[in-house]
């Protein structure tokens, strides 16, 4: 089990401050527009998942962000000293925002140009403050001709209160290490793709790092949503479904069958189930579930956890 109550959805500290998460943080990505019924509808959604015990709102892997951080903050217009957001930047989501404000250079001041970007986020989530900062960059090449983690945040880059996580790249070997590395990092961690383990356990481990773990449903491959979404009527004109391709795509996930076979839980559980019995991943991320999907989804935790023999047969599936 994940926690000792199935009931509700446990908590876990960030490194380096007195704060807790949730341990499924929902993410939210509306479209750039939508009519008010459907606004309305998202913030009812956020408000349930909120009595289900979510905390924790994702706004960093979200197209129009902007939306996402007011519709957060039509949910929760009140204070509620639990519920927080997790925010995304990057140097080019800084350029991108200062060219829609006219300004087409690149900013050289990328400290100030954080600090302007995290302070609109703060006026729009307000009154829901910024747990997590998670900073995407690429990788830096190095003379040898192979490129590494970039190790920190712009020089002198403040965040109010709220931990930076670094988010890694998928080549990455090893965790960065830098004088402003929190020990806090985003990465995408599934069933399907497990090869993160390896930096947080064993001989990579690291005293007090952690992990944000982002895609536990390996785009839709485990909950589903990705074989509805291919077989869905396609619009006029559009091809037929490449079943080769979708049989490529599901062949791993078949594999995967005796996590379900005795119809105790979804695959969905068991990949919920998987990432979080890491003790390193604080939260994993999921998209808001669509209503009829919330007690499979948010309840995972009355579910059967793994078994030593469903660790045994994982280890034995590539």
């Amino acid at each position: 089990m994940v926690n000792g109550n199935p009931s509700r959805i446990d908590r876990r500290k960030l490194p380096g401050v007195d704060r807790e998460v949730s341990i499924l943080t929902v993410s939210i990505d509306p479209p750039m527009a939508a009519p008010a019924s459907t606004d309305a509808r998202t913030v009812q959604e956020l408000r349930n998942a909120r009595a289900r015990g979510v905390t924790t709102f994702d706004v960093a892997a979200a197209r129009f962000p902007a939306r996402a951080e007011r519709l957060i903050a039509a949910a929760f217009p009140s204070p509620d000293p639990d519920v927080t957001a997790i925010v995304g930047r990057a140097v080019d989501s800084l350029a991108q925002e200062r060219d829609r404000r006219g300004d087409s250079a690149r900013p050289s001041d990328f400290p100030g140009a954080l600090e302007e970007s995290l302070e609109q986020s703060r006026r729009r989530l307000a009154p829901v403050p910024i747990s997590v900062l998670e900073w995407s960059s690429p990788p830096v090449a190095t003379p040898g001709g192979t490129t590494e983690e970039p190790a920190d945040f712009p020089t002198g880059s403040g965040s109010k209160g709220a931990v930076r996580a670094l988010r890694l790249s998928p080549r990455a070997v090893a965790l960065p290490e830098g004088d402003s590395a929190s020990g806090l990092f985003s990465a995408g961690f599934s069933l399907l793709e497990r090869e993160v383990a390896l930096l947080f356990e064993g001989a990579n481990e690291r005293a007090g790092a952690r992990l944000i773990a982002r895609d536990p449903f390996s785009d839709g491959r485990l909950d589903g949503s990705r074989f509805e979404a291919a077989t869905a009527l396609s619009a006029p004109g559009a091809g037929p479904v490449e079943l080769r391709r979708l049989q490529t795509e599901f062949e791993p996930v078949l594999a995967l069958g005796f996590l379900t076979k005795d119809r105790k839980r979804t695959l969905a559980q068991a990949a919920l189930h998987y990432v979080l019995d890491r003790p390193w991943v604080v939260t994993t991320v999921v998209p808001l579930p669509a209503p009829e999907r919330f007690e499979e989804i948010l309840g995972f935790g009355a579910s059967p956890s793994l078994s030593e023999e469903d660790r045994s047969r994982l280890g034995l599936v590539k």
